[in-house]
């Protein structure tokens, strides 16, 4: 027995030693939205060329990123370690003990606003993993992101390595399906079709990230569809269920303004009555009221039939207001049979409980 006076202190020390024995190749993500897709997704690709390790689940904050790098082993080419993170620092602290040679960024949006305190400190976060890279790392961005500039500067000389429309890595001809996206992917003059598992046109953008590491990586085309073809979305993120006559679209994992646009768009593809079930966003600060109107007004423009809201917070979206998640699975199953229901909020609000309501539900049918 070893008496440290900080324990967590003390688990980093030895998960920073532990780091250091080892030379994988580590490629470390961050962003608002798509960490754990964009995770998964390079992990499988990787995964093909050579044994990677990764984070497990959502293992990504200043527990569980040692706790990863404590699984490396000799045998480990890749290691991909997603970092979350709700104040300053935190990202570099991570890196710190990571040691990472290449950095993605998916994006950087509202979530966590009340936090940071800030767009601008969020941004600035964000951009943590790409300054704690070596003079010979690699920092890959969406060049479609508005804070692309920012993140440019702070990575200096480092290589930069931008995807997305008008870049070497993009997509063409997106065509959502009710259980997959598929989209032709253009990787350095190479183009192929790629059907992801997964629903969402934002998966693009998260595959187009894995995709533009990979190629950095020297991994070919065909292994990248490959890779990307074979990750299924992780329960709570977007996931599709069909539940005796119900179509569930269950993002009950989390919430954030961006994603929840991201959900409701993939809902307003489907043909059909389409429900809303929106509970609360958290940790949004002084903008928390206005944002969750503007998601409620957002819904209601995009086709969306009935939203109906859980939460104190949700009260906001000016929807139809439920006290309890049993309520609400009583009212959907009698009055909205066959419709297409979205199931998100934050993590705070437990949705997943009305999910398994309707699984429990479909699997007792």
């Amino acid at each position: 027995t070893i008496t440290v006076g900080n324990t967590e202190e003390a688990y980093r020390t030895i998960a920073s030693w532990y780091r250091q024995l080892f030379s994988p190749i580590v490629i470390a993500i961050t962003g608002s939205n798509g960490k754990t897709s964009t995770k998964n997704m390079l992990a499988n690709i990787l995964s093909i060329a050579a044994p990677t390790l990764c984070t497990q689940g959502n293992l990504n904050n200043h527990l569980g990123v040692p706790q990863t790098l404590l699984n490396i082993n000799k045998e480990h080419k890749y290691c991909v370690i997603e970092m979350g993170a709700n104040h300053v620092d935190e990202i570099s602290l991570l890196c710190q003990l990571a040691k990472p040679k290449f950095a993605i960024i998916t994006n950087a949006n509202n979530a966590h606003l009340g936090e940071f305190g800030s767009i601008d400190n969020l941004v600035k976060a964000k951009g943590e993993i790409i300054g704690a890279l070596p003079k010979n790392g690699v920092a890959l961005i969406n060049a479609d992101s508005p804070h692309k500039s920012t993140w440019q500067a702070i990575a200096d000389s480092r290589n930069c390595v931008l995807f997305g429309d008008n870049t070497a890595i993009f997509a063409t001809h997106i065509n959502e399906q009710s259980d997959s996206v598929q989209f032709t992917l253009h990787c350095h003059g190479e183009a192929l079709t790629v059907t992801l598992g997964m629903v969402g046109k934002h998966q693009v953008d998260n595959a187009l990230a894995g995709a533009a590491c990979a190629a950095q990586l020297g991994i070919g085309i065909n292994s990248i569809k490959q890779g990307l073809e074979l990750t299924l979305p992780e329960q709570g993120r977007l996931n599709f269920l069909k539940c005796s006559g119900f179509r569930i679209l269950d993002d009950s994992y989390n919430a954030n303004p961006h994603s929840m646009k991201a959900a409701i768009d993939t809902l307003a593809s489907y043909s059909g009555e389409k429900i809303a079930v929106l509970g609360s966003m958290v940790e949004l600060g002084n903008e928390s009221s206005k944002l969750h109107r503007d998601i409620g007004d957002y819904a209601r423009q995009n086709s969306v039939d009935q939203v109906y809201t859980i939460g104190d917070d949700a009260k906001h979206y000016q929807g139809h207001q439920f006290d309890n998640i049993e309520s609400l699975h009583t009212h959907l199953r009698k009055h909205h049979s066959g419709a297409t229901i979205l199931i998100k909020g934050s993590r705070l609000m437990q949705l997943d409980k009305l999910v398994n309501l309707f699984t429990k539900t479909a699997n007792s049918a």
